[in-house]
């Protein structure tokens, strides 16, 4: 059981005060659960010390380890700051930070909820929470330099081939795409943050930029803005033709 709690603190990048404190696996439901907190210091003969002050304990879906799923169960001290860990993750979210970043990162390369339910085996009543978290400020990107190696956690293949999916659209019709400006050109944030304004005909365009703007005044964190202007830029790609008459107006200011 030492050696299993060890691995474990290796493969989660645990560091002292934390420890393992016990690990159980459901072959059958290919899911691994692991409890973290800390131990009682022991005294003379193996006898505890004091018992540590612990209020409620938390529990979130890791990032997955091969096909298995795993599941984190803290048991927090009193006062005891999480912000950093990225085993660990916010009371009001299902995820740990480690595996918000990797969601994040497929988000961002435009992946559909649907298609990072399909690749991370993730239910979409819990996907929806994190997403809403974004969408109204609650969520910021970036892991710190503790979420160090575990946020690091490669998105899977098809992220990137989402990705090189945009690009190709992108570089389709060269001559069209090359009207519209890059996804950097300051005309995008001006749009989203209200500085500048368009006669908008298309009712599809007309709705996204309602909801894209009101989410931009909830959110500070530059992650979560630049995901929002890829996804609007996105939508201009994709419906280049349809927008003819919106663009035109862009490519004037």
């Amino acid at each position: 059981m030492n050696d299993e709690r060890s691995l474990w603190r290796k493969l989660l990048h645990i560091e002292e005060p934390w420890s393992v404190l016990d690990s159980r696996a459901d072959p059958a439901r290919r899911r691994h659960d692991v409890w973290i907190g800390l131990e009682v210091p022991r005294g003379w003969f193996g006898r505890a010390r004091k018992a540590l002050p612990s209020t409620a304990s938390a529990s979130w879906r890791h990032v997955k380890f091969g096909d298995w799923e795993i599941r984190v169960h803290v048991t927090t001290p009193n006062g005891a700051d999480l912000s950093h860990l990225s085993w660990a993750g916010s009371p009001d979210l299902p995820f740990t930070r480690a595996l918000n970043e990797q969601i994040f990162a497929l988000l961002r390369e435009g992946c559909s909820l649907q298609s990072i339910c399909t690749l991370l085996d993730l239910p979409i009543t819990e996907l929806w929470r994190f997403r809403y978290a974004i969408d109204n400020g609650r969520w910021s990107g970036g892991a710190g330099a503790a979420g160090g190696k575990q946020a690091e956690v490669a998105a899977p293949a098809a992220a990137a081939e989402t990705g090189a999916e945009v690009e190709a659209e992108a570089g389709a019709g060269a001559g069209a795409d090359e009207e519209i400006p890059h996804v950097r050109h300051p005309v995008w944030l001006a749009l989203l943050d209200g500085s500048r304004q368009i006669d908008v005909r298309v009712l599809g365009l007309k709705l996204l930029l309602t909801r894209l703007r009101s989410q931009f005044e909830l959110i500070s964190d530059d992650d979560v803005r630049t995901l929002k202007l890829h996804e609007f830029h996105r939508y201009f790609l994709k419906n280049r033709r349809l927008l003819a008459y919106e663009l035109a107006q862009i490519r004037t200011q």
